[in-house]
């Protein structure tokens, strides 16, 4: 009440913080629900096989599908190839896929066309690409290969986003034939559900020390390690916002205990207690914080949502709003609210109550 201004300064420094960790939160739940999904959405695989984080490259051997589709309890695999071309002048990448197997490994929901022109040789584009190019099924489109050079090539289907499958697509026959010694990027696998398949696939695999064999469970986890690393690194980064905050309480309190020597002089002779005067400042700081977090958080919330809106087509589909990890960034702040609160309120509470009478 003596200074509004500046109480309001401090509220604000902590709401900024807040308002940003608040809107990392909400992104980052949503980003980790969308990878989840997006994997139970395009893979309906048991097993995928794909390279270590210290590969070298997203490549492996042309050995290894055979190798692991060889093992038994495996009933179905579709290997995956990764490239670029050239489309309409701007380069893109491309993805390809076995066709033999790809209804029990792969699901392609299908807007336009038939899986059948994957096969023989047809260019197939989400609808996200199709809307944004104006695309059309059977539309005749021109792309070069660093290899075969210029082709013309005919879009025999258009499907639903796909996390796995990306933009473009093509079969894994035409892919080999227009790429100079192709490497997969991926195996999937389907299984029998006997147990003891993942471990004699990875036992299979034990010779390529670049490979990996993982679930469905295992890979969304690993997805959601891998967005939840990349969080930890920005969580840290702002938590410096938060304790330059603290640091305006700290300075607020000090400056109020200072600029009210005489009032609490006054208090202290009247009767107030040492405790009374750490807890009347504590409370100060307490409320100074829990505001500025609440406005916040609000903000904040409302941030991260309309971030993930407008991030819809790049794959964020689920907004997730993590309500326990905000109700603990509220508490956390009352928390440093009250630890703030320890030196001004330490030395309000020692104040000589004949000086601070005096005091002007």
């Amino acid at each position: 009440m003596r200074s509004p201004r500046r109480t309001a300064q401090t509220s604000a420094a902590l709401m900024v913080g807040l308002a940003l960790v608040s809107t990392i939160a909400v992104f980052g739940a949503s980003l980790s629900r969308s990878a989840t999904a997006s994997v139970d959405n395009a893979i309906s695989a048991d097993l995928i096989v794909s390279t270590t984080n210290n590969a070298a490259n997203g490549n492996f051997s042309q050995t290894v599908p055979k190798a692991a589709s060889s093992v038994p309890g495996v009933t179905a695999s579709t290997t995956v190839y990764g490239g670029q071309f050239e489309f309409r002048s701007s380069l893109e990448s491309l993805l390809a896929i076995g066709t033999q197997d790809l209804s029990q490994t792969v699901i392609l929901n299908m807007t336009a066309g038939s899986v059948k022109a994957l096969a023989a040789g047809d260019l197939f584009v989400d609808t996200t690409t199709a809307n944004a190019d104006r695309l059309t099924l059977g539309e005749p489109v021109r792309v070069k290969f660093a290899l075969t050079g210029p082709q013309t090539m005919r879009i025999g289907g258009i499907y639903r986003p796909n996390a796995l499958v990306g933009k473009y697509l093509v079969s894994q026959d035409f892919f080999v034939r227009h790429f100079q010694n192709p490497l997969p990027g991926a195996v999937l696998l389907k299984t029998d559900g006997s147990s003891g398949v993942q471990r004699a696939v990875a036992h299979a695999l034990v010779s390529y020390p670049n490979v990996k064999v993982q679930s469905r469970a295992q890979f969304e986890a690993s997805q959601s390690a891998q967005v939840n690393q990349l969080l930890g690194l920005v969580y840290a980064l702002l938590t410096l916002a938060v304790l330059i905050a603290l640091i305006g309480i700290v300075n607020t309190l000090m400056l109020s205990v200072f600029e009210r020597t005489h009032e609490i002089g006054l208090l202290r002779a009247v009767g107030m207690k040492r405790r009374q005067v750490r807890a009347m400042i504590r409370s100060e700081s307490v409320i100074l914080a829990v505001f500025g977090a609440i406005v916040g958080i609000m903000i904040g919330t409302g941030l991260g949502v309309a971030l993930v809106s407008a991030l819809h087509s790049q794959g964020i589909t689920n907004t997730v709003v993590p309500l326990p990890s905000l109700v603990i960034f509220l508490i956390l702040a009352a928390l440093l609210g009250l630890l703030a609160a320890s030196w001004p309120a330490r030395r309000a509470a020692r104040l000589d109550v004949l000086a601070a009478i005096a005091s002007d």
